[in-house]
């Protein structure tokens, strides 16, 4: 029968956290747990871990110093994949208590409903949110409406620890490149953008201790890192469009704005000077800093090129009617690709760029 593995990072847990592996390595649906020592140094936390060793079914592993949670995540995962021929998957789980072994149950379950899915354990922040600490829930409503902003897709609970990883998929999150807590977060974005299985939330508990005092969520630091990620999405549109602007108010000033240039309008040609240009600095960021995709270069190329066009097309359109409404053509141009952008970014997120392989080629 194919293997399933607890992983669960942990950095200065509670005396508490031996308690919580010992329940969860009873789990029926487990061949067994890893924990993952993140450079402890905290008074009491090597005797923490020195009972944990001792448990029948349990695996520490350890870093010399702090990493990350990411990290830890990627030890664990890296020491399954390697060692284990049968390995289904992984469920993640937080040391701080937070996840019931009940819940832990329900997440497997929905997955061996369909290994191929990656299963979410969300939590319902609006039937305890007097007792939630601001950080934990400013932070994950803002995240939430952030990632459906970008993707499209509605999640309820962007930052749970709670998660079971495909064998595939914990292949493929070891190329993710941050160790810390935007670790989970890229996650999310990197399967949405393979579109390989579905994403599952499966409804559990939502536990708090009073003010969380186990989290080492840093609200300001860690939020930075977090978000980050997003802004990467939008920081190569930014730079394409800047080139574009300064190239076709450039040209406008020079042609003039009613000016005809063999048979064409000036805004014509300084439109389409100005797309060409920024159009092929855009495709190689988004296919290589941005998106990271490994998909064909002329297929991807063909539909970026389409997309182009009809944003050329719309563009165009847009500042000659705003324009003939007494708009300045630059003033115009501001208006129309502020909202041509966020179609953009839809087409590219979910199409041109969207991985369509499997995880493990």
């Amino acid at each position: 029968m194919p293997s399933l593995y607890a992983v669960i990072p942990a950095y200065e847990p509670l005396p508490s956290l031996p308690g919580l592996v010992r329940e969860v390595v009873r789990l029926p649906q487990l061949k067994g747990v890893v924990v993952v020592d993140d450079g402890s140094v905290k008074d009491g936390t090597k005797e923490t871990f020195s009972e944990i060793e001792k448990i029948e079914g349990c695996l520490l592993l350890r870093h010399p110093k702090n990493k990350g949670k990411g990290a830890s995540m990627k030890t664990a995962f890296r020491h399954l994949l390697e060692n284990e021929s049968d390995l289904l998957g992984a469920v993640t789980v937080d040391a701080d208590g937070q996840h019931l072994p009940a819940d832990i149950e329900k997440v497997l379950a929905a997955f061996l409903e369909n290994p191929e899915d990656y299963v979410l354990g969300v939590r319902d922040f609006s039937t305890l949110e007097t007792k939630i600490p601001w950080r934990s829930r400013f932070g994950n409503n803002l995240t939430e409406k952030v990632f459906k902003f970008f993707t499209g897709t509605p999640l309820r609970d962007t930052q749970t620890g709670l998660r079971v990883y495909p064998k595939d998929f914990m292949q493929e999150a070891l190329l993710i490149k941050p160790d810390r807590y935007e670790f989970e977060l890229e996650a999310l974005l990197r399967y949405f953008r393979c579109g390989l299985g579905s994403l599952r939330q499966i409804p559990i508990t939502t536990v708090y201790e009073e003010n969380n005092p186990s989290s080492h969520f840093d609200p300001i630091k860690d939020s930075i890192r977090i978000y980050a990620i997003f802004f990467k999405f939008v920081g190569a549109s930014v730079i394409s469009s800047i080139i574009d602007f300064i190239i076709f108010s450039a040209m406008i000033l020079m042609l003039g704005t009613d000016r005809v240039v063999l048979g064409c309008s000036s805004i014509l040609w300084s439109l389409l000077t100005a797309r060409l240009i920024s159009c092929s600095v855009n495709f190689i960021l988004d296919k290589e800093a941005v998106f990271g995709s490994k998909g064909h270069w002329l297929r991807q190329s063909f539909l970026f090129f389409l997309l182009a066009v009809f944003l050329f097309t719309a563009s165009f359109f847009g500042i000659k009617g705003l324009n003939l409404l007494g708009v300045h053509p630059i003033i115009a141009k501001i208006l129309v690709e502020g909202t041509l952008f966020f179609l953009s970014f839809a087409v590219q997120n979910s199409l041109i760029f969207r991985n369509r392989r499997s995880f493990g080629s």
